[in-house]
């Protein structure tokens, strides 16, 4: 039987605009097994939300086209589906939490209203028990039930967040999809949304793609993690693999950006550069012109994945020249 919940192949998407051609998701392999969570990390302009909005089948055409691959939902291929059936998916087997919890709601529609929609839609139930189920939902969230009737201007960022997540929990969705749900939100409640959601996320038996920028979110709640970098995963591996055994000099870069605040005196080493251009992107690998270890075949050639265990693998052709091969620049991980 089997037990991913989904999974992603040869996934090619791209941008038809009047300037060019935007490579935005360039042939990525992703799966996350039920009860599990996957991180999605990488800079701004990687391909993270382009990847989670083809999941849902939401990639505005024009100008998104997918050009190749296929995506996998509970053993169900979503690309033969209809408009119609991907409507009884979306927000039911799969429900996604959008960037930015201010402009997500409706301002002039009550939040318990926001809710029972959902419930309405996908549970075929009288306005009376879709009501009721919004309560709980709020409840659920931490959220007294009896602010059901009020508008998202009357709650705080944080709060708000919280509306997002019980909608979109709201049907029991299988796959939640988070894309970077605490940016907008202060450290504090950073926390408590991210312990919110490992908690709802045992309590439901869900699987979960985190998307996020942030190493810190992914070593809270993430089983396995997958670095993109100018939509390709570039390395991938369980939690442990990436943090302790990292091998691409892209993550190497990713955590040598993080402030040491055991040894305040350790200055930040951030990687130079920009991403390359997604209108142009390099013959080669596309981080070749930011790596500090890049070989002639890195500008000419696109490296192939090089596996070091059944779960972790990278693209870099330093491992297919010499697989011994030790990143110098890497920090130690706590």
């Amino acid at each position: 039987m089997n037990s991913k919940i989904l999974e992603v192949k040869d996934l090619k998407i791209r941008y038809v605009t009047e300037d060019g051609i935007v490579e935005a998701v360039n042939g990525i392999d992703i799966s996350i097994e039920k009860g599990k969570t996957l991180g999605l990390v990488g800079e701004t302009g990687a391909g993270k939300t382009t990847t989670a909005l083809s999941i849902l089948r939401l990639i505005p055409d024009p100008p998104g086209e997918i050009v190749s691959g296929s995506i996998s939902l509970g053993g169900i291929e979503i690309f033969n589906l209809s408009e119609n059936e991907m409507e009884k998916i979306r927000g039911n087997a799969v429900s996604m939490i959008f960037q930015d919890p201010m402009t997500a709601l409706n301002p002039v529609i009550n939040v318990g209203d926001q809710i029972s929609e959902a419930i309405s839609i996908h549970q075929n139930v009288t306005p009376d028990v879709a009501k009721k189920k919004a309560k709980e939902m709020l409840e659920l969230v931490g959220i007294p039930g009896a602010r059901w009737t009020e508008y998202p201007h009357q709650f705080s960022g944080g709060m708000k967040q919280r509306v997002i997540i019980a909608i979109a929990l709201s049907c029991s969705p299988k796959l939640l999809i988070a894309d970077e749900p605490t940016t907008a939100l202060d450290v504090t409640i950073q926390a408590q949304v991210l312990e919110l959601m490992k908690e709802l996320k045992e309590k439901l038996d869900m699987s979960m793609l985190m998307i996020t920028h942030d190493l810190g979110v992914v070593a809270e709640v993430c089983d396995e993690v997958a670095i993109m970098y100018a939509g390709r995963i570039i390395e991938q591996g369980t939690l442990r693999e990436i943090f302790k055994n990292t091998k691409h000099p892209y993550t190497e870069g990713l955590f040598n950006s993080i402030p040491n605040i055991d040894d305040r005196k350790t200055e930040l080493k951030p990687i130079r550069g920009l991403m390359s251009d997604p209108y142009n992107l390099p013959m080669g690998c596309s981080f070749c012109d930011r790596c500090d270890y890049s070989i002639a075949r890195c500008k000419t050639e696109k490296p192939g994945k090089v596996y070091f265990s059944e779960t972790h693998f990278v693209e870099c052709h330093l491992y297919s020249e010499n697989p011994d091969f030790k990143l110098t620049n890497l920090k130690g991980q706590e």
